[in-house]
């Protein structure tokens, strides 16, 4: 090992902080700084040496050359390659060369300063002397060293006495502070000493110490405890108080004083609705309460008496009907589990701390219904008249919003199915809370093949829910004698009619193979009767119904007109009086399907079978096939006409697409306006538009009627105005 050389006039003093020159192990004394001596394996005297790609420097230094079990002294070393750039992650062994000294790690790893840190104290307490602290580390293949020397001083201390200011017999008052004294005997100004204080309840987290150890030559060392609710873990605190690098200990026991209840509090109820028992929804939910100390902290251990605000249809807490004691976890939570009945209600959970005034109610927990019912259930589609006879892909929407009985919402995820006569509609959606609450579920719709030929699809929507009822005792359950909405098969009404028609429109059974009557029973009141009727909008396939009250699907239905792009407008079931044609000729009258309404009966025939068939009615247009028939005489100076924006449906009386507009144009002399009904509303029938017309200078002249579909076709119809009077009766 190479060792610094003195100038004249100085020694070499080994027990000062050093820096240590660079020496290579396992090969005597010689050799050069920074040079490493290649151990076992190196070549034959006269051979050549290998190349030393690279070298390091090795630096040591002691934060104190004078080490006791009381300050230990932190030993550093540092790495650096040959051009002085800190090497990391190199393995740094310490030893010391007489055993005096000992480690807090007998080796360390170079961090990105190259720097690797142990502390350093006295093998034992009482060892004395001095020794040599040497660091070791390898580098490219050789071994690199520094080394310093350190004095050692032996500690000889006694632990005099322990105590606290809490009063004997007393005990510590909870969230109090003790104040805790160590007094020692053997120190002395040159012979420091570390005393560490280790507690029961600062290890629980119920507690702070301030500070964990001290280091002191004056024989004297003190400490603050601090509790923290500790009396809720334990009955006392426990301490203990060494000094390091010795074996002294001495313990020291403190009562604490368990915190008091102040408050209970309601935390959550998960999740805030259930459904009834038996309804395939979640029937529980975890209720939670925390009891709270004066600090605001949890309090375990606390009993709890947990009672619910009503217990009908078989309510029960954790599977027990009435009142349950629980009592409080690690945090100052009770949790009971509310599992429902056969009755929807609201209820409360009051939680009352056993043995005191203190208690409190929980939020309102619903319990609800769960299933749609019948009367509940609804549906309502984007637009009633769309263009899409002659055109394929014209979206529309359908929306249900579903309820239970009570109208409160169905459980997100209950499955709504859709069908539809033509076009194509999603099969199944499944309703969602809305922002604002309320379930619903939506599904898209598009025009396609098939396209009825009078222009109307029937589209279902469908859900297992259960028969509404008048529930006359007010226990919200069924009771045998009430009166209730038998459902049977549901079916696509391809009419519209309130008819099933076997030999065309497709039912739906929920498979039980009933075969009762779906009327009422007679006797009836009118009143629960035109509530509990079914009608077109609850297809309802007679002699299916079971013959008492449970689930079934509930259903709605309604009509989609598919409107052409072309117009036909219409005067109604009647012309206007002014209305005739020069050739005495107007336009044939048409007799069409009017709208599919059962409140209508006047307007349906019945076949052979006895099955309906849709009535139809004369309508008028404004012009014929082959353009005359649309001309008014006898006009005044000014005034309007009313005509219905119809389509061009072969067969049905329908209107045209909602969206469709109107815009007139007149010759000269002649003013003409739209004075209202454009654009055509959302309707399942035409709507009608009105016109003005004033002479300004002209006693004759055309107005042109433009009606433009959403889609962009125009059909324009020419009407003939004058104050003229007619020249001949108008015939068909």
């Amino acid at each position: 090992m190479k060792t610094a050389v003195t100038q004249p006039g100085m020694r070499l003093a080994m027990s000062l902080a050093l820096t240590g020159a660079l020496a290579a192990c396992g090969g005597g004394g010689g050799g050069t700084a920074g040079t490493p001596i290649v151990g076992p394996g190196a070549p034959a005297p006269g051979a050549s040496s290998p190349t030393v790609t690279d070298t390091a420097t090795v630096s040591l230094k002691l934060s104190s050359t004078t080490v006791t079990a009381g300050a230990p002294a932190t030993a550093t070393v540092t790495v650096v390659n040959k051009t002085g750039t800190p090497i990391p992650g190199l393995v740094v062994k310490f030893t010391t060369d007489a055993g005096l000294g000992a480690f807090s790690a007998s080796s360390a790893l170079t961090d990105a300063n190259g720097s690797a840190t142990v502390v350093l104290s006295p093998a034992a307490a009482t060892t004395a002397g001095a020794d040599t602290l040497r660091a070791t580390v390898n580098y490219s293949g050789a071994d690199y060293s520094a080394s310093t020397g350190f004095q050692l001083t032996a500690t000889n201390v006694t632990i005099s006495s322990f105590t606290s200011d809490v009063p004997a017999g007393g005990s510590l008052s909870a969230y109090g502070q003790a104040n805790l004294t160590v007094t020692l005997a053997g120190t002395s100004a040159t012979t420091p000493v570390n005393v560490v204080l280790t507690s029961s309840c600062v290890s629980a987290g119920k507690g702070t110490l301030t500070p964990a150890s001290v280091t002191t030559s004056t024989g004297r060392a003190t400490f603050t405890f601090r509790d923290q609710a500790c009396g809720t873990v334990a009955s006392s605190e426990n301490l203990q108080v060494s000094v390091t690098g010795t074996s002294l200990t001495q313990s020291l026991s403190i009562p604490v004083s368990s915190p008091l209840a102040s408050s209970i509090g309601f935390v959550s109820a998960s999740p805030t609705s259930i459904y009834l028992r038996g309804s395939g929804y979640v029937e529980s939910s975890d209720v939670t309460f925390q009891v709270k100390d004066a600090a605001n902290n949890g309090l375990p251990g606390q009993t709890v008496v947990l009672t619910p605000s009503v217990l009908v249809g078989g309510l029960t807490l954790d599977d027990q009907t009435g009142s349950v004691t629980k009592a409080t976890d690690s945090n100052g939570n009770v949790i009971v589990r509310v599992n429902s009945g056969t009755v929807p209600t609201p209820v409360r959970i009051r939680a009352t701390l056993q043995g005191s005034n203190i208690s409190t109610v929980s939020s309102s927990l619903a319990i609800a219904v769960g299933l749609p019912s019948q009367l509940n259930f609804s549906v309502a589609q984007g637009t009633q008249n769309i263009e899409g006879y002659d055109i394929q892909g014209t979206a529309n929407t359908y929306t249900v919003v579903a309820s239970d009985r009570l109208g409160n919402p169905v459980p997100d995820g209950t499955s709504v199915n859709f069908i539809a006569e033509g076009g194509q509609i999603q099969a199944i959606r499944q309703t969602a809370l809305s922002a604002n609450g309320i379930a619903t579920a939506t599904a898209n719709f598009v025009s396609a093949a098939p396209v009825p030929q009078d222009g109307r699809v029937t589209v279902l929507a469908y859900a297992l829910g259960e028969e509404s009822f008048l529930d006359t005792n007010g226990d919200n359950v069924y009771t045998a004698g009430e009166a209730f909405q038998n459902l049977g098969d549901l079916y696509l009404d391809r009419k519209y009619d309130n008819f099933f028609n076997a030999a065309e429109d497709q039912f739906v059974s929920l498979g039980k193979g009933d075969t009762a009557s779906c009327a009422l029973p007679a006797g009836t009141p009118a009143s629960t009767a035109a509530l509990l009727a079914t009608d077109v909008s609850i297809p309802n396939r007679d002699n299916t119904c079971s013959t008492g009250w449970g689930q079934a699907y509930v259903r709605r239905a309604l009509q989609t007109v598919l409107s052409t792009s072309a117009a036909r407008p219409l005067w109604g079931t009647a012309r206007p009086a002014v209305v005739g044609a020069a050739s005495g000729v107007c336009a044939a009258p048409l007799a069409l399907i009017d709208r599919y309404v059962s409140d209508q009966p006047a307007r349906y025939a019945v076949d052979a079978s006895g099955n309906p068939i849709p009535g139809k009615t004369t309508y008028y247009p404004l012009v014929g096939s082959n353009g005359v028939g649309t001309s008014l005489y006898g006009l005044g100076g000014s005034g309007a006409f009313s005509f219905l924006v119809a389509d061009a449906n072969p067969i049905a009386f329908n209107p045209m697409a909602a969206g469709t507009t109107v815009s007139v144009s007149a010759t000269d002399g002649l003013t003409a306006t739209v004075l209202g009904g454009s654009p055509v509303p959302s309707s399942t029938v035409p709507t009608a538009v009105s016109i003005s017309y004033k002479f300004d200078t002209a006693s004759s002249g055309t107005i042109s009627v433009n009606l433009r579909s959403p889609s962009g076709v125009t059909t324009t119809i020419p009407v003939f105005v004058t104050t003229l009077a007619s020249p001949g009766a108008c015939t068909n």
